[in-house]
């Protein structure tokens, strides 16, 4: 009966969630003034329930970046491609969807352009060139908006040169601009147009889609030359391949990390070392796809592609993939790294724009709270432990996570300035010490992080002063500022909007910037 009642009235239940998932964030961010009027002693407990999470989750989190390291340490060193050429095709697992043999293994990959300059572009054709798997298996698509397709398609094949015959096939499609409904400023509605018209051209030229493996990736992304055998001999072993995205946990900025300011590299770092740890720690039922992951092409088929709508791509794709498996669907990953571009703009000041912008899009990936609960809430296949397990991830990654940092901070004070009485409580005298002790402890577990962080990227530029050097290795302690602002305010931000039924259908593009 719910499940009826939802289908007829899914736009109104959808907009009530998007209501509630702002309203709370905003109600606890707003806690210790009203709580502490009501309660103000729920308020003194819950902050320091936040706190004794904080550390755990510091702990949860080192541990995890090391394990992660030494997973990645281990996977580096190994031939892949050999890996590859000793798979025995008769005893790997899920026979409906294995490829006959690994000559007929193939990969499509799509690149969506606006238009990065050749330095971008080129980092990425040569990274492909490169693989150590062989490229005649690979049929490369470039979709292009259309208002640049006229400069960056021939740019493109200049750059490409006599390399492009070294593929299967390359094919070069131009999204035109304008289409109504379409979101502006995410590379969703761009990757949809490739692909579609990718498929359509494969069909047509009588290739076999069932041999295929998808992976799609931004124009700045840059693979480690064994990646494609690494994803190649993941898939392959992979039970079920059709219920999983494949991705790498090493996230790498190395393109430009030592060029752009601070906290640009801040940020950098924190996606980097934040995705090395959770693959390590996080039930892999509940992780989403980010910026550069694989699935079979006949899951790409059945989740139909992207939507268009949204101004979100990535986590997205994963919810339709989600739902078209009836929530049989989760990630796989491996060690072998890719590097994208740090964000970087023409000016300093431009820089730190540009990443609030980008992040502001980031955190309008909240839009899939709404939509898996609604999904949740119709889909009686999706078993009731998943959506479980689910909601409570990411309402704890949207929601709680967001406000727990300046709760922990400011909690106690608020209350105390809010509630003259609550001073009489015995517990709020003790509690600052304690909790700043544990704070303080929590802070030793950055000596570890910022030796491994130095150990993930690559090394200094040569001209760098012994003084730049020891500055940078400060960065792990600056964190905190990364933490009350370009972690929270653009994440607030665009929860509100969403709160308020502001459609952000026209997003920002980062712009790609070498210096």
């Amino acid at each position: 009966m719910i499940a009826q009642l939802v289908g007829k009235k899914e736009s109104k239940v959808r907009r009530l969630l998007e209501i509630l998932i702002g309203l709370t964030t905003w109600s606890l961010f707003l806690s210790p003034v009203w709580l502490g009027l009501l309660a103000p002693k729920v308020m003194i407990f819950y902050i320091t329930f936040l706190t004794v999470l904080w550390c755990y989750l510091a702990v949860k989190h080192t541990v995890g970046a090391i394990l992660g390291y030494s997973k990645y340490k281990k996977e580096i060193i190994r031939d892949w491609a050999a890996e590859c050429e000793k798979l025995d095709f008769k005893s790997l697992p899920d026979k409906a969807t294995l490829p006959p043999s690994l000559n007929e293994t193939k990969h499509f990959i799509l690149i969506p352009a606006v238009n990065e300059p050749d330095k971008v572009l080129l980092g990425s054709i040569a990274s492909l060139i490169s693989q150590t798997y062989p490229i005649d298996r690979v049929t490369l698509i470039f979709t292009v908006e259309e208002k640049f397709a006229g400069t960056t398609i021939p740019r493109i094949k200049t750059l490409l040169a006599n390399n492009i015959d070294k593929f299967e096939k390359v094919l070069f499609e131009i999204h035109p601009a304008g289409i109504p409904g379409e979101a502006i400023g995410v590379a969703g509605a761009n990757r949809t147009w490739g692909a579609r018209k990718a498929v359509e051209h494969m069909k047509a030229t009588g290739k076999n889609l069932r041999n295929y493996i998808f992976t799609t990736f931004d124009a700045d992304s840059q693979l480690h030359h064994q990646f494609l055998a690494r994803l190649t001999h993941l898939y392959l072993m992979t039970d079920g391949r059709d219920n999983h995205f494949y991705s790498t946990a090493m996230h790498l900025f190395n393109n430009n990390i030592w060029d752009v300011p601070m906290m640009m590299r801040i940020e950098a770092n924190a996606v980097t070392l934040g995705s090395l740890s959770d693959w390590g720690v996080t039930n892999k039922s509940v992780k989403d796809t980010f910026s550069c992951y694989s699935v079979s092409l006949q899951t790409l088929l059945d989740a139909d592609f992207w939507d268009v709508k949204l101004g979100v791509d990535d986590t997205i794709f994963y919810w339709r993939a989600f739902i078209a498996r009836d929530g049989d669907f989760s990630g796989v990953e491996h060690y072998i790294p890719y590097s994208a571009d740090a964000v970087q703009a023409e000016t300093y000041w431009r820089s730190h724009v540009s990443m609030y912008l980008q992040l502001r899009r980031w955190g309008w990936g909240a839009i899939s709270v709404p939509l898996s609960l609604t999904e949740f809430l119709k889909n009686r296949k999706i078993p009731l432990k998943k959506k479980i397990l689910w909601t409570i991830k990411h309402l704890e990654m949207r929601v709680v996570f967001l406000s727990l940092v300046f709760l922990m901070t400011f909690g106690i004070t608020i209350v105390t300035l809010v509630n003259r009485d609550s001073q009489q409580i015995n517990l709020i005298y003790s509690l600052p010490n304690v909790l700043s002790f544990l704070l303080t402890a929590t802070m030793a577990l950055i000596l570890p992080l910022t030796i491994l962080r130095l150990k993930i990227v690559k090394p200094w530029p040569q001209n760098w002063s012994i003084l730049k050097k020891f500055f940078s290795l400060l960065e792990g302690p600056l964190v905190v500022i990364n933490l009350f602002t370009y972690s929270l305010i653009p994440w607030v931000d665009a929860q509100t909007r969403m709160m308020l039924g502001l459609k952000m259908k026209n997003l920002y593009h980062t712009p790609k910037i070498r210096s």
